[in-house]
């Protein structure tokens, strides 16, 4: 029987296997850390892009609202309670918050109304399911505008704490297919500190609520105005000198986001600057 000579690699053989396995090593590293930078720097661009776009959408939408009804912008609005004056002057602000005053986007047409409760239309949604003891409301037709607070809901008919100024079903243009009710709504934009890596976030405040983060990152709101009348109309301005007269609101956000990781050598914050603008919907020419 013959005998084969057995033989392992050499030294050398092993530290040529030894440099090419090191190569390849640091090439998958490479590649790996150049992968992790993209998925960071597009991690930090989207949360970027999608804090802005909740930001203006939101924003923007109240704005276009401002002083919006639940029917038409000509019915006199009634009442010297606080609501109604706020109503009259639904824009207020500075060059860093303002505060829209508006009705709910959703009204709900009346069957039959007093200045003490109304009766709605639709037998569904449940009123209940609509408004809740409490809420601040908007009762109008075609001619007056009148707010209240709501007191009970029995079915579909929806009692008040304290009588309208006006009788809805007793006024010029009462037909029960003029009258809507709409919840009143009140919104305080600004920014603050939050607490997260941030430092920032845009907040709203609903109706005298606790205030809500809207978008993580809003490092500041710069607001500038159009006055149409009264004023310099060919000029945005921080401080307009008759808000009756202001038409769109251009809004600046420097909004920043933080990747979840880094390399030593790289930040890890991103930053962008968001500028856009809005028209109140009912004083656009």
């Amino acid at each position: 029987m013959s005998r084969f000579k057995q033989t392992g690699f050499g030294l050398i053989e092993l530290m040529v296997a030894l440099v090419l396995g090191l190569l390849v090593l640091g090439a998958a590293i490479a590649v790996f850390q150049s992968n992790l930078r993209t998925f960071n720097a597009n991690d930090g661009q989207n949360r970027v892009q999608e804090n802005a776009r909740v930001a203006y959408e939101l924003l923007s939408k109240d704005v276009r609202s401002t002083g919006s009804s639940a029917c038409s912008a000509e019915a006199s609005v009634l009442g010297a309670d606080a609501m109604s004056t706020a109503f009259k002057a639904p824009l207020s602000g500075n060059g860093t918050e303002l505060t829209t005053i508006s009705a709910d986007d959703i009204s709900y047409r009346v069957k039959t109304a007093s200045a003490s409760s109304v009766q709605l239309v639709e037998s569904g949604p449940a009123a209940s399911d609509i408004f809740k003891v409490g809420d601040s409301v908007m009762v109008c037709n075609a001619a007056m505008t009148g707010f209240t607070k709501i007191a009970s809901i029995a079915g579909q008919t929806v009692g008040f704490t304290t009588a309208l100024e006006f009788d809805p079903a007793q006024t010029e243009y009462g037909d029960a297919a003029s009258i809507s009710i709409a919840r009143f709504r009140s919104n305080r934009w600004h920014v603050k500190a939050n607490s997260g890596a941030t430092g920032n976030s845009l907040y709203v405040n609903r109706n005298g609520g606790g205030d809500q983060e809207v978008a993580e990152g809003v490092q500041s709101l710069a607001l500038t105005y159009h006055q149409f009348a009264n004023g310099n109309p060919n000029v945005y301005v921080a401080a307009p000198s008759n808000f009756e007269y202001v038409d769109a609101v251009r809004m600046r956000m420097p909004i920043r986001a933080v990747m979840p990781s880094k390399n030593p050598s790289e930040s890890d914050v991103v930053n962008r600057n968001v500028a856009s603008t809005a028209s109140i919907r009912n004083r656009s020419l």
